[in-house]
């Protein structure tokens, strides 16, 4: 290998056009589609919640014990008695208030309290449900709870039993016509049918002793509801008058207020007419609380006072005073309003008798059964399809809210589609996840076909290295191929020498990216420099089994001005056109090797004697090491691995581009999972793996504790996790 010293090659220009670093982030579309990716990506969520749902409601049926509702239908009717004719019985049709009226005066407490105190409803069997147990019997069994009874031995006190026959109880109306059907539901079909019948049988005598009363009539209703507003009527207009000198007092107090305001506007403090005008208030405001005193305390509105709050005249007199006034005017307006009400109802009702009386008609509601109650026959209650059905879509949104909030909690890239849609960053490769099972098959073929020989190539070589005989023919071998051909197409590739591989935080798989794209190439026929900027924890040796410190030096004995570069870079056994720069003995201080002038000469030298030169570098938000090469090199790729990098990692990893004025080339995606694909994207999500880099901006044990060979034998045992 010859280096000529005096080439002009800058490998720190950035000439020709770049794909933009970064993106905006997708719009409110984009949010949906990625909404829709997440809730996809997790179907098996959703399928599992469906499954629970329709399970859920499997055992609330079978626990739930069967519903059998009985209906006794009744027939509304008016009698109409005219003068000069007989008596016809006659059905109204118009209007659905006077239906929906008796529908609930049938389920008024008075009722249903009648009801619950029958002797031979409350004797009967299975009057009261027993208890439902929720839990499984042998769950039951095991926190020895008593097995259920199976009948009630007494029925409850009559108001409870009031209200549960109540809630048992429908009383409906059928449209475009005058029956009503009372329908009760119960566990037993017996009790069902005895209820229903039972509750019209007293609905009917209540009605008729209403009647009998003076209250069934329609002319007897309306008179009786307008005397009842007729007293309410005076006793408000009673009570108003209670408080009408109180009122007149509160006018006058306004007057003296607005004869004070007027005084003091046109006189001075002490002019007489103003002293006059301030004394005059006073004695008003004195008159008004000694008789607002008096009238709160009338028996007509004590109770209205005795619940009002009021402040303490002594220690607060303005206070109080504005607060009288304010709950007085309050009052005397609710009563007034009262008054009017009352008034409007007194004339509406006497209209509506009058009009009776000129028409010599008397109106009776009249109810009578239609049809008695039956035992019901199937069961009508719990609806399975219903249950069934609400189970299922419970499940499916719960699963989909479930996706969802993982989704949104997640914060790790999982995949191609999903690192471009949410940064947009050029992609320069997708790298699948590299398995060895695969890697072994394709070694045991390829010997099949030259008859069972051994391979020839380097038996140090990592099995992760996929350009050796037997697998260089693989599609894991293709995705570098094609990382190759994104990075040429960059630009003038005489001018784009140097490419510079990085990632955010360690364990992303850049050092096995860096190698296979060095081979990729060296495979063309380019002169390739293989060098390992990573000197905390460097790996590159390990990968080609050679030494850290091989016998001509490393890296950091060139960045020392202890060795020259011809002397550094070794030729790797196996690969011809590769030459690899390990990354040479411990330094006491790695980052003050970190010299930008010598690594500009090294680069210069590099690339007027190589094709193509590759740097594996140190994890961008570790150390500040790659910092000063990004400004050097003409292509810079930031490897991202899936279902590891966490997203506010990469996302300070391009601010730290933006920030130092540095050009990202593109994103190389490493170790996708190919499997749950969606549509063709690779929208698969993976699983959780547990971050071993040390937290956030972590380089875990990186540094001075271990000499790399350690770090090496780590990576080796957790190669089927990380590729490097």
């Amino acid at each position: 290998m010859a280096f000529n010293p005096h080439s002009d090659t800058d490998p720190g220009g950035h000439d020709g056009d770049h794909p933009a670093s970064t993106g905006a982030h997708g719009g409110s579309q984009q949010g949906v589609k990625q909404a829709m990716r997440e809730v996809l990506g997790r179907w098996y969520l959703i399928v599992i919640f469906v499954i629970l749902g329709l399970g859920s409601s499997h055992y609330y049926l079978s626990k739930k014990p069967k519903q059998y509702t009985a209906t006794c239908t009744l027939l509304v009717k008016h009698t109409v008695a005219p003068v000069l004719r007989a008596q016809v019985e006659e059905i109204n049709m118009s209007g659905s208030e006077g239906m929906n009226t008796v529908a609930e005066q049938i389920r008024t407490f008075e009722v249903m309290h009648m009801v619950a105190s029958d002797e031979n409803i409350r004797k009967m069997q299975g009057l009261v449900p027993p208890a439902v147990r929720w839990l499984p019997e042998w769950l039951e069994q095991k926190l020895g709870n008593p097995p259920p009874s199976a009948n009630n031995k007494e029925a409850p006190a009559e108001n409870a039993l009031a209200g549960m026959i109540g809630s048992w109880t429908q009383v409906s109306t059928r449209r475009y016509t005058r029956l009503l059907d009372i329908s009760v539901t119960h566990t037993d079909p017996e009790v069902a049918k005895e209820l229903a019948n039972k509750i019209a049988q007293v609905y009917l005598q209540f009605i008729g002793g209403a009647s009998k009363e003076g209250r069934g009539g329609s002319i007897e209703l309306l008179t009786v509801k307008a005397t009842e507003e007729k007293l309410n009527e005076q006793e408000a207009t009673a009570v108003l008058a209670t408080y009408k000198r109180t009122l007149e007092l509160h006018s006058e107090l306004d007057a003296k207020e607005r004869a004070l305001s007027t005084a003091a506007l046109r006189y001075r403090e002490k002019h007489p007419k103003l002293i006059e005008a301030t004394k005059l208030l006073a004695e008003a405001k004195e008159r008004f609380i000694k008789d607002f005193e008096a009238a709160r305390k009338l028996k007509l509105d004590e109770e209205y006072w005795a619940n009002a709050k009021l402040p303490d005249a002594t220690t607060d007199p303005e206070n109080y005073l504005l607060t009288a006034r304010e709950s007085l005017l309050a009052r005397a307006s609710k009563l007034e309003n009262e008054i009017d009400r009352s008034k409007k109802l007194v004339d509406s009702m006497e209209s509506k008798r009058k009009d009776l009386d000129l028409d010599q008609t008397a109106r009776n509601v009249i109810v009578e059964p239609s049809s008695l109650a039956r035992v019901p026959g199937p069961p009508s209650g719990p609806d399975r399809q219903k249950i069934q059905t609400s189970g299922m879509m419970g499940g499916l949104m719960l699963g989909i809210g479930l996706a969802l909030l993982l989704g949104r909690l997640d914060n790790r890239y999982h995949t191609v589609a999903q690192v471009t849609a949410e940064t947009g960053v050029p992609i320069l490769a997708a790298i699948s996840e590299i398995k060895p099972a695969d890697l072994k098959r394709a070694d045991r073929d390829a010997k099949k076909l030259i008859g069972g020989a051994e391979l020839e190539t380097s038996a140090n070589w990592d099995k992760m290295l996929l350009f050796r005989p037997g697998v260089s023919s693989t599609t894991y071998a293709e995705m570098f191929r094609v990382l190759r051909a994104s990075v040429s197409l960059l630009g003038d590739e005489t001018k784009r020498k140097v490419t510079l591989f990085t990632s955010a935080l360690p364990g992303e798989g850049k050092s096995s990216i860096s190698a296979n794209f060095a081979l990729a190439a060296a495979s063309q026929g380019k002169r390739t420099l293989l060098i390992d900027f990573d000197l905390r924890r460097p790996s590159l040796h390990l990968f080609f089994g050679s030494d850290r410190n091989p016998p001509g030096g490393g890296l950091t004995d060139f960045l020392a001005n202890q060795v020259p570069l011809h002397e550094v870079a070794v030729p790797v056994p196996g690969m011809p056109n590769l030459h690899l720069v390990a990354s040479g003995n411990r330094a006491p201080n790695p980052g003050e090797l970190m010299d930008a002038q010598k690594i500009r000469e090294l680069l210069v030298l590099a690339a007027r004697n190589f094709d193509v030169v590759v740097l594996d570098t140190a994890p961008l938000l570790s150390v500040p090491d790659t910092r000063i090469l990004l400004p050097l090199v003409q292509n810079a790729c930031l490897v991202v691995r899936a279902d590891y990098t966490r997203k506010k990692a990469f996302e300070r990893a391009l601010t730290v581009f933006n920030e130092d004025g540095s050009q990202l080339s593109g994103v190389v995606v490493n170790a996708y999972r190919e499997k749950r694909r969606l549509m063709g994207d690779n929208f698969s999500y993976g699983y959780y793996s547990t971050d071993r880099s040390g937290g956030y901006g972590s380089y875990g044990i990186y540094g001075y504790g271990g000499d790399g060979r350690d770090s090496g034998r780590t990576q080796r045992k957790n190669r089927k996790v990380r590729s490097s």
